[in-house]
Order: C-alpha cells, then structure tokens, then sequence
C-alpha cells in the first residue's frame, strides 16, 4: 500500500515539473560560474520510475517509506577535473544548499581497505526550492554528487555493466571484480598524479611585471593574493582581462594596487564570504568595491551569460551596502 502511494505521488509530482532537472541543472551552472570555481560539467537527473519502484520494495533502503523521503529522487552531479578542486565546491554549495548530511564514498572505500567508487555526497536540503510550497508531496531532499572526471567514468561505467546486468551469469564473476578492482585502483593512482600537476602549476611564481594577459593571469593573480582563492575555469580569464581594461587596468602593477591587502582584507569583511572565491570573481568583487556603479555601467555586458549579470552585480552591490572602499 505504501509502495502504491509513493508511486502515486511520483507520477503526479513528476507530470507536475517537466522542466525541474533542466531549471535546477542552469542554477547550479550558473551560481557556481558565479563564483568563479572551476568544475568540468553539472547534470541533474530524475531517477526513472522503474528505479525508483525498485527501491521502494529493497529493505537495504529504509529512508524509501514514501516518495518525500526518498534522498535521491532529484540527482545532482557536479564533475571536477582533479580531486582538488572538490572541497571548494562542497563549500560553496553548503552556501546555496542547507547540508542535511555528507557522505564521502571515497573515505568509506578506503577504511574497508579496497579500491572502488569514490564520491563526495551531500544530501540537501529542498525546502527553499520552489516546488517546497506547493501542494501535494513533494521530495525533501536532493542528492549532489561530486566526483573527478576519472572517478565517474568508472562509476558509469561500473553501473552500467554490473547493475544493469544483475541476471547476466558472469556480471559477477571472480574475474570482472578483480578487473573492476584493477582499475579502480588505477583510476585513484591516476587522480593523484592529476592533483600532483595541478599543485605544480598552480604553484605562485614570481610574477612578471608587464602587461597582463589571459594566459598568465592566474598565476600572476596567485602571487598577489595567494592560493587560497582557486583558480577559475580557463575561459573565464579572457573576462577578466576585459573587466579589468574598462577600468584602464593592464598592467600587473596596477593588479597589485588593486588587490592590495589592506583593500582585500576590507573586502572579504564588507562581502561575507562562505568560502574562497574564484580569481575572476574576486577580480570581479574588487572593481565594483573600487568602482561602484561605474563598474556595473563599464562591464554588464561581459561574459557568457549576460542576462543574469546585471542582477548579480545589482545583488553584490547591496551586500557592498552601495559603497565603494
């Protein structure tokens, strides 16, 4: 009976929001561009009806009592290109999310001492999301996954080979798990060597006085500020650079005087931050504390998604308190 009525709301809730995984999918891009972190893709899914029965009706799922309870209805994925970059992330999520609780799959796999599915899980909180007041059942919670580019294609590819072929007599032979074994090992081997280049790179250098450009502008950015702010996605310097010439900025001497400590440290007080920016977003915050208005007139139009720029920068501006430092 219990079952039947999970299902029942389901579909309803399902026939409801047809455009639920898209919408949610563009905000998550869009705040976390925002933010100015690097990540390689988002996805959100909706579990399939069939998937979803199927865990109504397994007692290894107890939370599955009802289709509110249910943690995973709604599936995020956010896919980072090194391992690096995941804690980042989880903080600025915390930031857009109400955490409920985190599972981290790759600690889980190493205590019992084997390799295999490694991913950060957070399950959130759905409350403030717009389907939350509506009425009828709706899910509580939301599951984002965060896992490197390596990390998910063995758990893709793992799923799709073991639990889609669960009555294939051999998709559990002694020999497929030592293979699935053998390369989940090779995988985590594999993410390691990728965090090793990513410090390498990242490293500050000493930099360069000159001009500024896009290709040396993070590791310029890092020798001013430090490491604590990460790096942004590689095309987004190109923004910077823009943002940065409107304001007659393209030297590194003028970044420094920009990004001075003193100002930086009024800044993060004035701003609240959760958690570290990105360099392009602190670029960004910076010259409009510098600039105020004339920063939002001079650069509404730069990036790639200027249609909700000017209500960011509006929105930045107010926690600024509308003053310039």
């Amino acid at each position: 009976m219990a079952a039947t009525s999970a299902l029942q709301d389901y579909d309803a809730w399902i026939h409801s929001h047809p455009t639920v995984a898209a919408d949610l999918e563009a905000r998550i891009i869009d705040f976390l561009d925002d933010a100015g972190l690097t990540f390689d893709r988002v996805s959100v899914r909706i579990k399939d009806r069939t998937s979803f029965a199927r865990k109504l009706s397994n007692e290894a799922y107890p939370d599955y009592h009802s289709f509110t309870d249910a943690h995973d209805v709604i599936g995020v994925r956010v896919i980072t290109f090194h391992s690096t970059e995941i804690p980042q992330l989880k903080e600025a999520l915390s930031d857009l999310f109400k955490v409920v609780r985190v599972i981290d799959k790759a600690a889980e796999t190493a205590r019992e001492g084997r390799f295999g599915y490694a991913s950060q899980h957070l399950i959130v909180s759905a409350k403030d999301e717009p389907w939350a007041a509506e009425k009828g059942a709706s899910p509580k919670y939301i599951e984002i996954q965060l896992r490197t580019v390596l990390q998910h294609a063995w758990a893709e590819f793992e799923h799709d080979v073991r639990y889609k072929n669960l009555e294939h007599p051999d998709s559990s032979a002694p020999e497929v798990q030592r293979a699935f074994t053998l390369a989940a090992g090779l995988i985590e081997l594999a993410d390691e060597q990728f965090d090793k280049i990513a410090a390498i790179i990242d490293t500050p250098g000493e930099a360069v006085e000159g001009t500024l450009d896009a290709a040396s502008l993070p590791r310029v950015l890092s020798s001013i500020v430090g490491e604590k702010y990460p790096a942004s996605r590689v095309e987004y310097y190109r923004y910077a650079i823009d943002m940065l010439a409107a304001h007659d900025i393209s030297t590194v001497a003028q970044l420094r005087d920009l990004l001075a400590p003193k100002r930086l440290k009024a800044l993060r007080k004035a701003m609240k931050y959760p958690y570290y920016p990105g360099q392009v977003r602190l670029i960004d915050d910076m010259l409009l504390f510098a600039y105020g208005r004339e920063h939002i007139r001079k650069t509404v139009h730069i990036g790639d998604n200027a249609q909700s720029r000017p209500g960011r920068l509006g929105h930045r501006w107010q926690q600024l308190g509308q003053k310039t430092g």
